[in-house]
């Protein structure tokens, strides 16, 4: 008996050993189906250089894309319809899935993970956690009802083209067109108020509309499409 029990360290040793390594083995065999990105981070991958994305695409899986949604967003509607486009993607390249929800968010990423894809990434609390992060993209529809609904405080335009055209009731925020710096206009104006900014290019309305989100101001709006869109809708115009 004494033997034995003076055996039973060692047993359990080897026992915990064997169990650890196979533990080990399993974690080493287990890998992520696809990696979840945080808002602040995929916020300054695509705005500390407008022009440059590490995304090469970015896919918005819900059905509520014109409500507001990711620049650079790509409306698929559906994780279906997202599977309709596979055949049309390169596989090597970056893809970044959200939503409104995870259901459909993460059903999205693990499609493109399991069709091949090497790099897929999602948007960790989906929508929701870019909204407080960021300032909103509209469209060109929802922001005339706004714009007829006297919703914004003001609204900026940052192109050097004011004076070619601009939206109705628009303040010029580009001092190299003859208006005032943007950074000026907002000093001492109320943080909880709505705003909305354009331009005719994204790179100027990006680094707008995110200079007011990083001044604290809380109701940030840019315009999809800048003011082509807007033209195109066939609005009125000053």
């Amino acid at each position: 008996m004494i033997k034995i029990i003076k055996s039973l360290p060692a047993i359990l040793i080897a026992s915990t050993l064997v169990f650890y390594s196979c533990d080990s083995d399993d974690d080493m065999d287990m890998n992520e189906p696809y990696m979840d990105v945080m808002a602040s981070e995929v916020k300054t991958n695509l705005i500390d250089d407008a022009s440059i994305s590490p995304y090469d695409a970015i896919f918005d899986v819900s059905p509520y894309y014109s409500e507001g949604h990711l620049p650079f967003a790509t409306s698929t509607g559906s994780v279906d319809g997202l599977e309709a486009i596979l055949d049309d993607l390169d596989k090597s390249k970056n893809y970044l899935v959200y939503c409104h929800a995870d259901g459909p968010s993460m059903a999205g990423a693990q499609l493109l993970e399991d069709a091949g894809f090497m790099h897929v990434y999602r948007l960790e609390g989906n929508y929701a956690a870019w909204d407080q992060v960021s300032f909103e993209d509209i469209m060109a529809a929802k922001t005339k009802a706004k714009i007829d609904a006297s919703e914004f405080m003001a609204i900026f335009d940052v192109s050097p083209h004011y004076e070619e055209g601009h939206l109705p009731g628009a303040t010029n925020a580009n001092a190299s067109a003859g208006g005032t710096a943007l950074s000026k206009l907002i000093a001492d104006m109320d943080k909880n108020k709505t705003y909305l900014v354009y331009c005719h290019a994204d790179g100027p309305s990006i680094a707008g509309a995110q200079l007011m989100e990083d001044e604290g101001f809380m109701n940030v709006y840019r315009l999809e499409g800048n003011y082509g869109a807007w033209l195109a809708a066939g609005y009125m115009v000053e």
